[in-house]
């Protein structure tokens, strides 16, 4: 039964991290199609993240964003997108070559997530269409309580986009202070999936313009994402300004660490993840979209001067 769950560097992982009987347990809860909760879920949420593949096999982590409704529903295993993408995201352009997606509807206020990973294609460029092939939730964790403010608008319309192949210093110190962000990965399969991290600002260390170590803090021990980097480094980073919705996009490549000397000086940590950074895309907003911060997760785990 496991392996009609997990692929093998997931399962690899599990082993690893001695969680296999847990991720059983929670991996019992992965549906093919849409239930009932998911659907209603989904009809009043306004943000959604999505990970793709290029055809360089790079991986990119994006988000659309709309008013609630812009998530439809049409079908248990079939969901509409009615948003457009920023000009420069890569969102469009990878579906057309690698059409897997994985989606992830996080709900800040209310620390809930779904996370829906499938096949896509954009109608146009303002329809992305979804076929489900996993549908599940996840645990509240680490979630820092974000409410949207209608006022700020909801739809993104860019104003400008630069690139690079290392970090500036400006991004440097957005990277440092952020307390969240989303992370995209893909399977030795091809298949896609997007993820959630957080932690108090801070938790992110960037090592150098091209380098950042990331704390990795006891989850759901389903290791999705951890399994996916186990058989294939290849990973996107999205941060996002919550304070005008612009946002940081990186593309590289993930290793994880077990080492516990290194792992000891992240407290909380399980284990570490060293990204190493290959593109940078940083899109800022002609509109702002913004978040009201309401507070930190109380689960988040302190920081230690390192």
């Amino acid at each position: 039964m496991m392996s009609d769950v997990y692929h093998p560097g997931e399962l690899a992982v599990q082993m690893l991290a001695g969680e296999q009987f847990a991720a059983e347990q929670n991996g019992a809860g992965i549906r093919p199609s849409l239930f009932k909760g998911a659907i209603l879920y989904l009809q009043i949420q306004s943000l959604i993240v999505g990970s793709t593949m290029g055809d360089d096999g790079k991986v990119w982590c994006s988000f659309l964003t709309g008013e609630p409704g812009f998530i439809d529903v049409s079908a248990e295993t079939e969901m509409t997108v009615t948003a457009r993408p920023a000009a420069s995201d890569p969102l469009l352009r990878n579906l057309q070559y690698h059409p897997e997606i994985g989606l992830l509807a996080i709900d800040f206020n209310r620390r809930i997530r779904l996370r829906i990973n499938g096949k896509g294609s954009f109608d146009g460029d303002r329809r992305l269409e979804v076929t489900t092939e996993q549908v599940y939730g996840n645990c509240p964790k680490f979630i820092q309580r974000r409410s949207l403010q209608p006022s700020g608008g909801f739809h993104r319309t860019q104003r400008t986009a630069d690139r690079s192949r290392v970090i500036s210093p400006n991004q440097q110190e957005w990277i440092s202070k952020a307390d969240t962000f989303f992370i995209g990965s893909v399977s030795s399969e091809g298949n896609m999936d997007a993820s959630h991290r957080g932690g108090l600002p801070g938790f992110v260390t960037v090592a150098n313009d091209r380098s950042l170590l990331i704390p990795d803090y006891f989850g759901n021990s389903m290791f999705n994402t951890l399994g996916n980097i186990y058989s294939n480094p290849a990973a996107g980073l999205l941060f996002i300004d919550f304070n005008g919705g612009h946002s940081l996009h990186l593309s590289g490549r993930a290793e994880i660490i077990w080492d516990h000397e290194q792992v000891s000086r992240f407290p909380g940590a399980e284990r570490l993840i060293r990204y190493e950074i290959d593109d940078v895309l940083q899109i800022e907003n002609d509109t702002p979209i913004l978040w009201e911060f309401h507070e930190y997760s109380p689960v988040n785990p302190l920081l230690e001067e390192r």
